[in-house]
């Protein structure tokens, strides 16, 4: 028998692969009418092709690293690419199969400390433009990125949700225990 979540997972696979395609269908269309191509950047042999399709458009921070040729260097879309400028000087992070605070990641990207996480989302909401929205929800609710935080142990997750991806959005903690390092679900966009 299927069950609720086994639908919702299918359901979610369908819309972050649709998603993906649309960024990546968008990315080419940018690069096309731009003069900075990897065929034609000076230093080409820096930036990795994959770079160029997993930066989204009109930005050059926010994605798979960034393709800035300076830290000032922002995209057309300057509010939002300041936003994810920021987020990548987080402070505390835990890179790809990496470990730290007693964690290890096994997403196939970095993730951050919560307050990293917070400022981001704070940043990307005040901008308030139709790509710092964009950004928001393909960072905060469909990539599944998880943030780190240290905090009373988790006892259970108390309030959730299954769309795009399951999510926990509150927490039950054991106070009678000491803090430690934690993963948990970034908020949502």
């Amino acid at each position: 028998m299927i069950k609720n979540h086994e639908i919702m997972k299918a359901i979610t696979a369908v819309i972050i692969s649709m998603l993906i395609a649309n960024v990546w269908a968008s990315t080419v269309t940018y690069l096309d009418s731009t003069t900075a191509t990897p065929e034609t950047k000076e230093n080409d042999d820096d930036d990795p092709w994959y770079m160029w399709i997993l930066i989204y458009p009109g930005t050059k921070w926010c994605g798979a690293g960034n393709i800035s040729d300076t830290e000032n260097d922002l995209g057309s879309a300057h509010e939002t690419d300041g936003c994810c400028r920021a987020h990548d000087y987080c402070d505390d992070t835990i890179t790809a199969n990496a470990t730290a605070h007693n964690l290890t990641n096994n997403a196939p990207f970095t993730l951050s400390n919560c307050k990293c996480d917070d400022q981001f989302y704070a940043c990307l909401k005040k901008a308030d433009t139709s790509n710092s929205r964009r950004v928001g929800r393909i960072f905060f609710n469909y990539l599944g990125t998880k943030c780190f935080r240290e905090d009373y142990p988790v006892v259970k997750c108390t309030k959730s949700i299954y769309f795009p991806r399951y999510k926990c959005l509150e927490y039950e903690y054991d106070t009678t225990k000491d803090k430690k390092y934690q993963w948990f679900n970034v908020p949502q966009f």
